[in-house]
């Protein structure tokens, strides 16, 4: 009989030695780039500590002269007031203001209430002062501040006009005056001068001539003519009456 000899295959993916060596190598490489970024971190916060310090060490150097030159000033002040305020007194006032809290509170409190007050003040302030200044403005439109500045004008010309004498003699006449203000407003007399303005306005523009003597005792058959002529007439007489001067009464 022949023996039959039977070979095994190759086992299929088996690592060769350099394939093996150069995974070894890649990870120690991922490992040497995970330690640096560690390492660099670390070097970070080790920089961003260090120049904590250096920040408080700083601060602490520029605090202390100030320090000591408040505790300075407090001894030097406190040893002033050493005659003055004792320890009891400082006691007392700490009690007294403990004791006085709650009326602080209520005190606070109240100034809180002032100060809305005060806030609600000012908008409804804003709100008429904005509404003044409209009516100030629609005043000066209509010419009220021109008025009153000419009246001013008007008056001071009138004040400088008089000397004493002629006040005394207007207050001592003023009753009169005012009477015939009162005569010379009145309806009929204030018609008559504005239909004899507007007559002489009228004879003024149309240029008139003077009429004649006939064309005058012509015009005496009017009704109108003779009654007008016969308050002139009146108004004459009038004013040709002679009167005592009467003397101001004296109170």
């Amino acid at each position: 009989m022949t023996d039959t000899t039977h070979t095994e295959p190759a086992t299929v993916g088996a690592l060769s030695p350099a394939a093996s060596t150069a995974d070894g190598q890649d990870a120690i490489l991922a490992r040497l780039d995970v330690m640096n970024a560690q390492m660099a971190a670390i070097s970070e916060e080790l920089a961003i500590s260090r120049a904590s310090r250096e920040q408080w060490s700083e601060l602490v150097e520029t605090l202390v002269p100030v320090t000591r030159g408040a505790m300075d000033v407090a001894t030097r002040e406190l040893s002033e007031l050493e005659a003055d305020v004792t320890i009891d007194d400082v006691t007392r006032f700490a009690r007294t203001t403990a004791r006085a809290i709650p009326d602080m509170e209520v005190l606070i409190g109240q100034i809180g209430s002032i100060s809305e007050l005060g806030h609600e003040v000012s908008s409804l302030g804003g709100a008429g002062m904005a509404k003044l200044t409209e009516i100030l403005q629609e005043a000066e439109d209509k010419g009220y501040f021109m008025f009153a500045r000419e009246g001013a004008a008007i008056a001071d010309r009138v004040v400088t006009s008089f000397d004493e004498d002629d006040v005394r003699a207007l207050g001592d006449n003023v009753v009169t005056i005012l009477n015939a203000v009162r005569e010379l407003t009145q309806p009929e007399v204030m018609a008559l001068l504005n239909r004899t303005a507007l007559t002489i306005q009228e004879v003024e523009e149309a240029h008139i001539e003077p009429p004649s003597a006939f064309a005058l005792l012509k015009s005496m058959r009017d009704p109108q003519t003779r009654r007008g002529l016969a308050r002139v007439l009146s108004m004459l007489h009038t004013v040709g009456e002679e009167h005592q001067p009467t003397s101001p009464t004296n109170p």
